[in-house]
């Protein structure tokens, strides 16, 4: 990794579903929380604010949605800590019966100093984003393609 060119977290994962099927999974809270969040205060649109909650951490985050085009792309922001990074969510057509899922996440720092004391600490939380991020898209491939509850999310940190 190269840190003086503001390294992303880059995750994607090919859904054997139409776009339309996988889209509507990233916006409806009915769908999203078999496999991601627990509960959501609404549905994903453009210039909301929701809060998204993962009830078995106990753990609530506020999440202002950004940009929304159907079936292409979605835009949010939230806050990790002292950070606020921006996630991008990207579907792409693969064929009539399957969508390339894409998920960026960035703005862990606007720049990096070779003494930022943080440094450490922005690599560890990348780290986990990409590793949860891997951990949700495998979870949603699970449930559209076959109905399959993996609870991957609640099973990486038992209690």
């Amino acid at each position: 990794m190269n840190i003086q060119n503001h390294p992303v977290v880059e995750v994607q994962m090919l859904i054997r579903k139409p776009v339309e099927e996988v889209f509507e999974a990233m916006v409806n809270p009915d769908i999203t929380s078999k496999f991601w969040f627990t509960n959501s205060s609404g549905r994903v649109e453009p210039g909301k604010t929701l809060e998204w909650e993962w009830g078995q951490f106990g753990v609530k985050d506020t999440v202002n949605i950004k940009e929304l085009k159907a079936n292409e792309y979605i835009s949010l922001e939230w806050e990790l800590g002292e950070l606020k990074t921006l996630v991008e969510m990207s579907f792409e057509p693969h064929s009539d019966t399957s969508t390339l899922f894409k998920v960026t996440e960035s703005g862990f720092w606007d720049s990096v100093p070779a003494e930022d004391e943080k440094l450490e600490e922005k690599i560890n939380l990348m780290l986990g984003q990409n590793g949860g991020w891997n951990l949700v898209l495998s979870n949603m491939k699970a449930w559209l393609e076959h109905k399959i509850k993996l609870n991957l999310i609640s099973d990486h940190k038992p209690e």
